[in-house]
């Protein structure tokens, strides 16, 4: 993706060696959304929706992701983009007991790419990846997505 910054992700090596996906190194695209997933891509069901403007006491909603493949090698870059109600301040990516924070590149615009790291061989490779939107109040709304890193 053109114009991606990358950060550093401090938690590495500890996130490999835990059976799950690692963050090396974070990439915010540009704003702009994605208006359908390609075909190696896996998004929710719904065509890419309009931005709920809700005031900022509403329930925040998660109104559309996407992920560039849900079967992410080692090594591979996911991307995950998220598109939420207005309302939302931040959304979370968790696996297992690690937690990233998307980047809000819009109002109701979460995006970010992460590396896929080597995982041990005695681990699980079939991982449930929740998204958490939470708005400023702290309420929070959830979905699951199921990933596999062959």
């Amino acid at each position: 993706m053109n114009g991606c910054r990358k950060l550093a992700a401090p938690a590495l090596g500890l996130l490999a060696a835990c059976s799950f996906i690692a963050v090396g190194s974070a990439q915010v695209p540009s704003p702009l959304p994605s208006v359908s997933a390609t075909p190696s891509q896996t998004s929710s069901p719904a065509p890419t929706p309009t931005i709920a403007i809700l005031p900022p006491d509403a329930a925040p909603q998660i109104l559309w992701w996407s992920l560039s493949s849900a079967t992410p090698r080692a090594g591979d870059t996911l991307y995950v983009i998220v598109l939420t109600s207005s309302n939302v301040a931040s959304v979370e990516l968790r696996i297992g007991g690690y937690a990233f924070n998307l980047p809000k590149t819009d109002v109701g615009h979460f995006e970010g790419g992460y590396v896929v790291p080597q995982l041990p061989f005695f681990v699980s490779h079939d991982l449930l990846m929740r998204i958490i939107a939470r708005n400023t109040a702290g309420v929070s709304v959830e979905t699951g997505v199921e990933i596999q890193v062959p």
